[in-house]
């Protein structure tokens, strides 16, 4: 590491549009750090390995759901690190030389706050997103909170320890929020890695998985799930997931997916591709009494068919990040092998980062991942 840490910095607003000429990083630039003075309670630490996240992503071409984030601003929260000093006050177990990940979001922690009071960090509304509303992972160095720290369990390498952070919040959505029955036919919109770690978690609770992505995403991430012994679906405004479902699919043994009876209604949908229209479509796809379990946010107002939810009895529920006991899951998931980190994970050289955000925001990777020192 150089004696001056450098970080990947959010500095432009300007709406950039994927494959309309202008280049997807011109608001990101890399940039000489300046670590802060300590204060109580904090630590500086050493980055290890930061995975690219799709809310990163859509800061940096400036979608309208992330213009809150103040610029300059080094982001990242989606990361694995060592501790280097220890700044003033009580740390609690925390000490120089741990390997951890950070809870991503650190909340009011005000007695009287209903959600910090039961742990629920991500659900104060006063919350702070590190590498939002602070630096975060993509700097070589970070300061942040101790109370922040979750070491990474035994047989957790730094690698994986950059895709505890997201993995948390699959079980979140998946454990908290859906009711998923051995036999269930699951369909995840958006293959995307959250969308892929959705379908990883739902088939591991016991259900059938189809995942849909576009035709840009054949040869990468819709490749790696089939790899992975999925349903892949190739949706299009000329070949929607609903016309496809009531046309009859089947998985590799044959057995048709969903109610072939009911114009192949599935049990539940997990959106994970942040597309209004995909949303919109997915009330229409669940049987009645199923689920819809949504788990990207959007950059404009979504229409639903509000009528047919109620006449259909559907159960739609939102999932909003996670807190230390889902990180403590998502480490489980991967210790035991159930989460196949590795199958995931495109590994980028910090000198590379730029191009690993091309790559990301282009979908020619799956999970960026990137080595910071």
């Amino acid at each position: 590491m150089s004696d001056t840490p450098q970080g990947f910095c959010l500095q432009g607003t300007e709406k950039i549009y994927p494959n309309s000429g202008v280049l997807v990083t011109s608001n990101t630039a890399v940039v000489d750090m300046e670590i802060p003075e300590l204060q109580p309670g904090e630590i500086l630490a050493k980055t290890l390995y930061t995975g690219i996240c799709g809310s990163d992503n859509s800061a940096s071409i400036g979608k309208a759901n992330f213009d809150w984030v103040q610029r300059p601003r080094i982001i990242g929260h989606e990361f694995s690190a060592e501790v280097l000093t220890l700044g003033p006050g009580d740390h609690g177990d925390v000490k120089v030389g741990d390997i951890f990940t950070p809870l991503a979001m650190l909340g009011c922690r005000d007695e009287e706050c209903p959600a910090c009071s039961v742990s629920k960090w991500n659900l104060c509304p006063s919350k702070q997103i590190i590498g939002f509303h602070r630096n975060g992972g993509f700097g070589q160095q970070v300061v942040l909170e101790s109370d922040r720290v979750v070491p990474l369990m035994d047989g957790l390498t730094p690698a994986q320890g950059a895709l505890v952070e997201p993995l948390s919040i699959i079980t979140n959505a998946l454990y908290n929020k859906c009711n998923i029955k051995p036999g269930d036919d699951v369909v995840v919109t958006g293959c995307g890695i959250i969308g892929l770690m959705s379908a990883e978690v739902a088939r591991a609770s016991g259900a059938r998985v189809a995942i849909t992505g576009i035709a840009q995403d054949r040869d990468t991430r819709l490749k790696r799930a089939k790899e992975r012994g999925f349903i892949t679906l190739e949706v299009s405004p000329e070949n929607p997931l609903a016309a496809q479902l009531k046309a009859g699919i089947k998985d590799d043994q044959g057995v048709p997916f969903g109610d072939h009876q009911a114009d192949g209604k599935i049990d539940l949908a997990i959106e994970c591709s942040g597309v209004p229209q995909v949303l919109s479509e997915a009330i229409s796809v669940v049987r009645p009494e199923g689920d819809i379990c949504v788990i990207a946010t959007y950059g404009q107002d979504v229409k639903i068919n509000a009528t047919h939810l109620t006449r259909t009895s559907l159960n739609m529920r939102g999932s909003m990040g996670s807190c230390r006991d889902d990180y403590m899951a998502a480490m489980k998931l991967m210790t035991t092998g159930i989460f196949p980190a590795e199958h995931y994970t495109d590994l980028y050289d910090f000198a590379d980062v730029t191009k690993a955000f091309e790559d990301s925001i282009t979908a020619k990777n799956v999970k960026a991942v990137v080595k910071m020192n």
